[in-house]
């Protein structure tokens, strides 16, 4: 039986009553087929447990959100192994989205969203993974010592964000914060892609990076220590 019914009220109300709480992040529509379900904000008062959510499940309302804000395509992705994977994206509606797909692969040292993770880990974890992975540039802008990598990685743990300045592609830029439990430990990221034809990495970061970062936060905001998430492990 249906919501409407149970409340005996017209499909109308109904729309306007699931409103506040869609905005809210109470409760999420589903495109496919018009139903709800519950949103990640509905754990904060019990509605739901965060540990029977996946991230991209938990990430999903947020993603949209950020794509909304920015205009720009947006992903998440998690650590694996020595690469992140994408797990979520939300495509731009206003631009041509890049070509990175559900399940894509990046070494994790090499772009905005595995330098984001890798910004949780601790200076030594981080020299010990830089000296025993492969390095190899993608472009011509790729950053390919030890030195140069560790450089990026400090300055993404001072600001809170990663940049990716043409380093996996030369036709995109992106900008990267890292999802985390209480404990500080990354277990995925969430960046935007940009068109590097439209905006330079210092407008990129001037115009999204406060956003990227609060929107990442907001994810961390609701996972507990015991969330069953994937880190990085050295």
């Amino acid at each position: 039986m249906s919501a409407v019914r149970v409340a005996e009220v017209s499909k109308a109300t109904g729309l306007r009553v699931a409103h506040t709480p869609c905005e809210h992040g109470f409760l999420i529509k589903m495109e496919a087929n018009k139903r709800y379900r519950v949103g990640p904000a509905a754990i904060s008062v019990g509605l739901a447990t965060v540990a029977s959510m996946t991230l991209p499940s938990i990430a999903e309302p947020f993603l949209t959100r950020l794509r909304d804000i920015t205009g720009e395509t947006v992903q998440l992705a998690v650590p694996d192994g020595d690469d992140v994977v994408i797990v979520g994206r939300t495509p731009s509606r206003q631009f041509p989205p890049n070509t990175i797909y559900i399940g894509h692969r990046v070494p994790i040292h090499a772009g905005s969203l595995g330098r984001a993770m890798l910004s949780t880990l601790t200076p030594k974890e981080l020299s010990t993974l830089l000296a025993r992975i492969y390095i190899n540039g993608a472009t011509q802008r790729s950053r390919t010592t030890v030195d140069e990598i560790a450089a990026s990685v400090a300055d993404a743990a001072k600001r809170g964000w990663a940049l990716n300045d043409q380093e996996t592609t030369l036709e995109h830029r992106s900008l990267a914060a890292p999802v985390c439990t209480p404990s500080g430990r990354a277990v995925g990221a969430i960046n935007i892609t940009v068109s590097a034809q439209r905006l330079s990495a210092r407008e990129l970061a001037r115009k999204h990076a406060a956003t990227v970062v609060g929107i990442a936060q907001e994810v961390t905001a609701l996972l507990p220590d015991t969330f069953a998430g994937r880190q990085y492990v050295m």
